[in-house]
């Protein structure tokens, strides 16, 4: 390796081991030896004065160089790989990786997102339904739209919507069960959110912190894609966010027993990482989520108060 920078091959041999954690399935995927993938992390080590990897008996992890490392060169390559593209081809549209909460994609995302495409007809989109937690860290998103209190390391946070959450039911349920008052929520199958958010407890402690919320063995939705289904087709009452519920609830397909909102801890939040080297196309889709999020929640409000 000649000169003072790292060349682009040994940049893109790194990456692929930090992304396998293993020299022999790097060297695999890019057609090489695992010599050849060794001598160039060693060549690029010994450039950079610091061990980007830390051999273990078992395998191989990234230090805390090499994570920082690695999180900058991919933003560089990436930005590279796209210059190569709109040059060479001219009409090829920039791509964007979006991480979405699969229930904010389905149910305020999608929705409008015709609405970006006409206004930036060159940026593709690619939405990943995925969660901020437990999945495969080597995944890179210019950007995420997360359930969250807004308080992440390495990401900068901003609030969208969705803190303000009701009880919601379908009429036919509540037609063969009415409820008045909050004992009268005591024979309906009480609907549990199983992540993290939107509890009855946080619920139940503003609207009736005496009254004892649901058994420890009340059915469990894994997110509000199955969530409001349920309670759509009347099987049980739940809390959600107002903001996924405006049109159901505006049309009739959904009521609030109780006409309360209770504003919780959580809520939906642009998230992209630091440092922020997204570019011009990731700048005007934040930018959109931003505005669209605004006059969600200037909705949401009106909703309310009316």
């Amino acid at each position: 390796m000649k000169g003072s920078r790292n060349s682009l091959i040994t940049l893109r041999i790194f990456l692929a081991a930090a992304r396998t954690l293993n020299f022999s399935r790097s060297a695999e995927s890019l057609h090489l030896t695992q010599s050849a993938v060794s001598k160039h992390i060693g060549a690029l080590e010994a450039r950079l004065g610091v061990a980007l990897f830390k051999r273990l008996p078992n395998g191989m992890r990234l230090t805390h160089a090499g994570a920082l490392y690695h999180e900058r060169v991919s933003a560089a390559l990436r930005l590279i790989d796209e210059a190569d593209a709109l040059v060479a081809n001219p009409g090829t549209r920039v791509a964007l990786n979006i991480a979405v909460s699969p229930s904010f994609a389905q149910f305020c995302l999608i929705p409008g997102l015709s609405e970006f495409f006409e206004a930036h007809p060159d940026v593709r989109v690619n939405i990943r339904p995925r969660l901020l937690y437990g999945r495969d860290q080597s995944e890179r998103f210019d950007a995420e739209l997360q359930l969250h209190t807004g308080h992440v390391a390495g990401m900068s946070a901003q609030y969208l919507c969705g803190r303000e959450m009701t009880l919601v039911a379908a009429p036919a349920l509540l037609a063969r069960h009415p409820v008045h008052r909050i004992e009268d929520l005591d024979p309906l199958p009480l609907l549990k959110r199983a992540q993290r958010g939107y509890s009855w407890d946080e619920w139940r402690a503003e609207v009736a912190p005496l009254w004892t919320g649901p058994a420890a063995t009340a059915p469990e939705y894994e997110g509000f894609s199955v969530l409001l289904p349920a309670v759509l087709n009347g099987l049980g009452v739940a809390i959600v966010p107002v903001c996924m519920v405006l049109e159901p609830l505006r049309s009739g397909a959904l009521v609030r027993p109780f006409g309360e909102a209770v504003e919780g801890r959580y809520g939906y939040y642009l998230m992209q990482p630091r440092p922020n080297v997204g570019g011009a196309y990731a700048d005007a889709f934040c930018d959109w989520v931003a505005a669209r999020a605004a006059a969600l929640n200037a909705d949401v409000r009106a909703f309310l108060t009316a």
